[in-house]
């Protein structure tokens, strides 16, 4: 009887590895440099604008996670979707287009060109043949592809969902630091934080002095050389905020800008490189968004006031600067600028 128990639960356990394997492991049988092999990982699901685009149960070329990085098939999931993609004759490259953004994919390099600045990536692209439906496709690194192109980007593990969606109206420009004359800053970065105001509430001219404070008028090397405005490290509250985009890019290691108006100085540190002007305010908005100290939002209840001075106050009270002058600082600037205008 005893024999019969444990063999009972032997093969109990038995049954119950085989129900708890993972269903979504997958290989995915696909030709690469010349070779058969396989892509082994989890198939993802991906919807774009609200529309599923590679599923896992019967798409041609379908999405991968393989460790911790998810790779979606260029052609596929954006050339066919209403973004424009070139691939080079010689089927080393492909150029995206998204409004007066370009970003260009090369093979097996660990870089992209975004709107014509260097931009390294977490993992090389790769094309591959998918041998069940015989599409060939580059497979690109899908959160810093959607950034490049200005989409929004969220993944949930537990449905094995990436979405995507549109910005609205941030694919109409990608404007460099280094373009802007001091005299021209306001008039130039106005209208991106105003549009970035009404996407996520955070007032404009918050956004606005803070760039001035702390790019120094856009005249600082990081935000000629990095397009960072708000001088945003790599490494900001654990990076624990949704639809941080920019982990893993080639950072500066030191920099110098101003602050306050008052001087320069260095800080030894890894900071934020961004392709573009629109993509720093977006990332920054990001952060106040949804950093967090511990279970606890950083910045809670910033977009439930009107009041500028008082966003101020939740920012400098949630650790953003140490400064005891950092909010009268910024107030001034605002009121001396007159950067309300562009919270209307």
């Amino acid at each position: 009887m005893k024999h019969k128990k444990t063999l009972f639960t032997f093969l109990l356990l038995c049954g119950l590895f085989v129900l708890s394997k993972p269903v979504s492991a997958a290989k995915v049988p696909v030709i690469r440099a010349g070779k058969s092999t396989n892509l082994k990982g989890t198939i993802i699901n991906v919807k774009y604008r609200g529309t599923a685009v590679t599923m896992a149960d019967n798409s041609a070329a379908p999405s991968i996670k393989i460790g911790s990085d998810i790779f979606v098939p260029c052609k596929t999931l954006f050339s066919d979707n209403g973004i424009h993609a070139a691939y080079a004759a010689d089927g080393n490259k492909v150029t995206l287009r998204h409004g007066r953004r370009k970003v260009i994919f090369y093979a097996n390099k660990k870089y992209a060109k975004v709107n014509g600045k260097k931009m390294s990536l977490k993992v090389k692209p790769y094309f591959v043949t998918y041998k069940r439906s015989n599409v060939r496709d580059l497979l690109v690194p899908a959160k810093q592809a959607a950034s490049f192109l200005g989409l929004k980007y969220s993944y949930r593990s537990d449905a094995r969902l990436v979405t995507l969606g549109l910005r609205n109206g941030i694919e109409e420009s990608a404007t460099q630091t280094r373009s802007v004359d001091k005299n021209e800053f306001i008039d130039t970065i106005g209208p991106l934080a105003r549009a970035n105001y009404k996407r996520t509430g955070i007032l404009a001219s918050v956004t606005m002095a803070q760039a001035i404070l702390e790019s120094g008028w856009g005249q600082s090397t990081l935000a000629e050389n990095g397009n960072n405005l708000f001088g945003m490290k790599i490494s900001l509250s654990g990076n624990n905020w949704a639809g941080s985009a920019w982990d893993g890019i080639n950072y500066y290691k030191k920099s110098t800008y101003e602050y306050g108006g008052g001087g320069r100085y260095s800080i030894k540190a890894k900071f934020r490189k961004y392709s573009c002007v629109e993509d720093s305010i977006e990332d920054h908005s990001a952060y106040l968004l949804g950093a967090k100290s511990g279970s606890r939002k950083r910045y809670a209840g910033l977009t439930k006031t009107k009041s500028y001075k008082k966003q101020l106050q939740i920012i400098k009270k949630g650790g953003y600067a140490t400064s005891g002058s950092y909010v009268n600082d910024l107030c001034r600037v605002i009121r001396t600028y007159h950067l309300t205008k562009w919270d209307k």
